[in-house]
């Protein structure tokens, strides 16, 4: 009796369920800059996965087939704990149950015909076969797993599946690098963001009518809590406005934003670039007195540009005439001629230094 208490004690510690919102820090090993946070909040809440301990989550942990199976009865909403029949022999481990739930549906079979091995690990291919029974997806394009440079190395067996996987956006932010590694460990956090994204709806990323350059964005259908990277090309001669960008009517600060729960629409300004209409020393060099021989020394020098829009800046990339290091071997006066480009616009200043007599 003791030990049934117990038993019960332990399962009920491993099916508590603790709701939070995505702004609270559900485990403390799962930090808001995790790639996947809103993933893991999300099956956290909804009571897909649990804590390994006090606090933590442990997101890069390799899945095992037990664990796998347990999450998936959740996710699909099959109930995986064991029966309370007083006459039938109770199943032991915690995962007993899901799987032979998972085998009995042709989800998750075993490596044989009398073995299933839960502590061995899942790999991506494997999920990916498994996502496509889930799923009954199919492979529009049978060769979209070619998409990675490594696809030599994915099991003939698990092609389809990746390419099911593929064609259906499963992998959105998740498998979509260059190389898919068919054979390594999913994490724990990896098939949060698995389920995160064939729970949530996608929402579309449209770019509003632009006048003086365009906009792009990457991606352009997105779950939420996806980072959206937007490529602003202004045309020749313009520039983005200020404090225009926005997504929805909210400002975006750069050119990232995070994925709404709703469609966004992509509004923004752009500017002609002021023009450059002089140059001005607004700072003479350090050393404005030679003797006949010294090299022209411009330390300290400070040229500003002024421009069309009233704006003015302190320039580099200026050149002189003579130019810095040329020797000074004329006596008086000495005219330095500074000239500074910007596009096919060129504007000169000038200023002065004396050359005396050699001692």
């Amino acid at each position: 009796m003791k030990i049934k208490k117990l038993f019960a004690a332990v399962l009920a510690i491993v099916l508590t369920l603790s709701v939070t919102t995505a702004a609270d820090a559900v485990f403390g090993d799962v930090p808001e800059t995790h790639i996947y946070r809103a993933a893991i909040d999300y099956c956290e809440a909804k009571g897909i996965v649990k804590g390994t301990g006090t606090n933590a989550f442990m997101p890069e942990a390799s899945l095992s087939r037990a664990q796998l199976a347990v999450i998936w009865c959740r996710y699909r909403n099959i109930k995986d704990i064991n029966h309370r029949f007083k006459d039938i022999t109770g199943l032991k481990k915690y995962y007993d149950n899901a799987v032979i739930v998972m085998n009995s549906l042709g989800v998750l079979r075993g490596i044989s015909d009398t073995m299933f091995s839960p502590e061995s690990i899942i790999t991506r291919e494997q999920l990916a076969v498994i996502i496509m029974r889930t799923l009954l997806l199919g492979a529009a394009d049978p060769e979209a797993y070619k998409q990675y440079s490594d696809y030599a190395l994915i099991s003939e067996w698990a092609r389809d599946g990746i390419s099911s996987c593929i064609n259906a956006g499963v992998f959105e932010g998740l498998y979509d690098e260059e190389y898919f590694q068919p054979q390594k460990a999913v994490t724990r956090a990896e098939v949060c963001k698995l389920i995160y994204n064939v729970s949530l709806p996608a929402y579309t990323v449209t770019i509003g009518t632009l006048n003086g350059g365009t906009i792009t964005a990457d991606p352009s259908s997105a779950r939420p809590g996806t980072l959206i990277t937007l490529t602003v090309t202004p045309d020749a001669g313009m520039r983005l406005k200020a404090g225009t960008l926005k997504y929805n009517d909210i400002g975006i600060s750069g050119t990232t934003f995070t994925m709404p729960e709703e469609d966004v629409l992509i509004t923004a300004e752009f500017e002609a670039e002021p023009v450059l209409e002089s140059i001005a020393v607004t700072g003479g060099p350090n050393k404005t007195v030679y003797e006949a021989g010294q090299a022209l020394d411009l330390n300290g020098l400070e040229i500003t540009a002024s421009y069309s829009d009233l704006s003015a800046s302190v320039v580099t990339g200026y050149t002189t005439a003579p130019a810095e290091g040329s020797v000074l071997d004329t006596e008086g006066t000495i005219t330095v001629t500074v000239s500074y480009t910007e596009g096919s616009n060129t504007k000169t200043t000038d200023f002065s230094v004396q050359v005396n007599a050699a001692q």
